[in-house]
């Protein structure tokens, strides 16, 4: 059966921590979708504009992972009442939990770091509540997958891979990509 992965973007988001997930999880036989907070066309941190497949009200349907993008955007995603009670939801039920740079942010907000272990980007560490930080390019706690930034998207996705995958096809798609760690 087919994994599917949900990827929420809202304006300012981070462009490599989007476009690195979307690209390495399509190679890899995943069915990602891309949901825009509130529209369509979303406009990354940097200026590159974005359609995504779909807008967040109009998602229905099970996803094996829920991946949020970093930047200045994780703060409308925090105050998404959509986005927090879906993070919950998820977790709850046992699916993967992703997010990169300050977007862990976003599930300290839905109360779902409380005792796990995390990465983020260094400059974003308040609110955390009382998860515990660890200075790693990557994190995973359970069913939860926090990386530090920009520079760590790479293996943050195949982290996500091997965690839907397995590691021969997360190995695979680092192959694939001549990605050398």
């Amino acid at each position: 059966m087919t994994k599917k992965a949900l990827l929420v973007l809202a304006d300012g988001f981070e462009e490599i921590e989007a476009v690195v997930p979307i690209d390495l999880l399509r190679r890899a036989g995943i069915d990602l979708v891309t949901a825009g907070l509130k529209k369509e066309w979303v406009q990354g941190r940097q200026g590159v504009t974005l359609k995504a497949d779909t807008v967040l009200n109009r998602v229905i349907g099970l996803f094996d992972a829920l991946i949020l993008p970093g930047g200045p955007g994780h703060k409308a995603l925090m105050e998404s009442d959509r986005v927090l009670r879906l993070t919950e939801d998820y977790f709850r039920d046992k699916i993967l939990c992703c997010a990169i740079c300050a977007a862990p942010r976003v599930f300290a907000a839905a109360g779902i770091l409380d005792g796990k272990r995390f990465t983020c980007y260094p400059g974003s560490l308040d609110d955390f509540g009382n998860g515990e930080y660890v200075p790693a390019e990557v994190v995973r706690d359970g069913n939860i997958i926090t990386s530090a930034g920009p520079g760590t998207a790479v293996p943050f996705s195949l982290s996500i891979i091997e965690a839907l995958l397995g590691e021969a096809k997360a190995a695979a798609v680092k192959a694939q990509i001549l990605y050398h760690d």
